[in-house]
């Protein structure tokens, strides 16, 4: 029951930018393997249709991946774009196991229903369909596509089964038709939906611990590097802030006190900073003793909120006495390119030397 219910909390807290950035680089990789794998494919039916003409499913086929490698190229455009459309995770999963079964589909209307319940060729492209979800980081793409072709194949064959009487006589290339097998196959398409879903959750949990500092719990300047590189990517890029903090004077407090003592300080000032920001901002240790936050608002609001914090740091009561400098730049105010960064650190430098515990978002000549 605990591992179910850690499995429906990340399920309930999926969507936020994390995931939604990992969700963005696996639909340009899925858009682009789909494409290559079609090219591929398409080779099969038309040296089967070739070799034997006669055979009609093999013209079915190859007129399914046609349509399907038209899809796949719009697919990947849209992928390529710098902000995707958000439901493209979704929509291309179930386009994917969509075309399958309508090749089953097509199948059944070319009077060829044996071929739909016990094709085993075109029965495993279902796999191949849900491989592609786990790429998208997103797990309930993967319970949506899993349950879709759970869904679909269990109609197909049940309508085979039911309206499809001839399927019960013996067939040379396809057997026959056998409810135990068809109920076998659809168990089987569960339970790769789960091992998907259940795959991306704990690989998720792997990368998102990779990226936290062992000593403070927050995330680590790799994060922020890919965090900051995704707020720039809008065209415009959303307002937002780049906070760069340091701890004042922090070789005394590890000189006088110990590193141990350092150690608890970082530890606190990590936790002071989480406690005093949103969930939405971005909050990690960038080095030593300094901190990054990015902050997702206007300009004002964000200068407001650090200088708050910085005023709360040094005002907390706890011994040795702890203060910061900040240096903050914005977006649009101090442009929208990597050297924001650059600015931020300018600025930290001036508050610096101005005689420290200050925060400084704007160069002199602007003030």
């Amino acid at each position: 029951m605990g591992t179910l219910r850690r499995f429906t909390r990340a399920l309930a807290g999926w969507g936020d930018p994390i995931s939604r950035d990992l969700s963005r680089s696996g639909d340009l990789f899925v858009a682009r393997f789909r494409l290559g794998l079609l090219v591929l494919l398409t080779f099969v039916p038309l040296t089967t249709s070739l070799a034997n003409p006669g055979q009609i499913e093999n013209w079915l086929g190859l007129a399914t991946i046609g349509v399907a490698l038209g899809f796949a190229v719009w697919f990947e455009r849209l992928a390529a774009r710098s902000v995707p459309p958000a439901w493209l995770g979704m929509a291309t999963s179930q386009f994917d196991v969509a075309v399958i079964s309508l090749g089953f589909v097509s199948f059944i209307l070319a009077g060829r229903p044996i071929v739909a319940s016990n094709s085993l060729v075109h029965y495993t492209m279902y796999f191949i369909a849900l491989a592609g979800t786990g790429l998208r980081y997103d797990p309930r793409v993967c319970l949506a596509a899993g349950g879709a072709a759970f869904l679909q194949y269990g109609a197909i064959v049940t309508w085979v089964g039911i309206y499809a009487p001839e399927v019960w006589t013996q067939s040379t290339v396809y057997g026959v038709f056998q409810w135990d097998s068809q109920w076998s196959r659809l168990q089987l398409i569960a339970v790769a939906t789960i091992i998907h879903a259940a795959v991306v959750v704990r690989s998720r949990a792997f990368w998102l611990n990779s990226m936290r500092d062992q000593l403070t719990g927050l995330f680590n300047r790799g994060f922020f590097d890919d965090s900051y590189a995704r707020l720039l990517a809008g065209d415009p890029p959303a307002p937002f802030t780049v906070a760069l903090i340091d701890l004042d004077h922090f070789k005394h407090v590890n000189d006088r006190y110990g590193h141990a003592a350092g150690d608890d300080a970082l530890r606190f000032v990590a936790a002071h900073l989480k406690a005093s920001f949103r969930e939405s901002d971005i909050i990690t240790r960038y080095g030593g003793e300094e901190f990054a936050v990015l902050l997702q608002t206007d300009r004002e609001s964000a200068v407001a909120r650090l200088e708050a914090w910085r005023a709360s740091l040094h005002a907390s009561a706890r011994i040795p006495r702890l203060s910061a400098s900040l240096g903050a730049a914005s977006v649009p105010e101090d442009g929208s390119s990597r050297g924001l960064i650059d600015t931020a650190d300018r600025r930290l430098y001036a508050a610096k030397a101005a005689g420290r515990n200050r925060l400084v978002a704007d160069d002199p000549e602007a003030a």
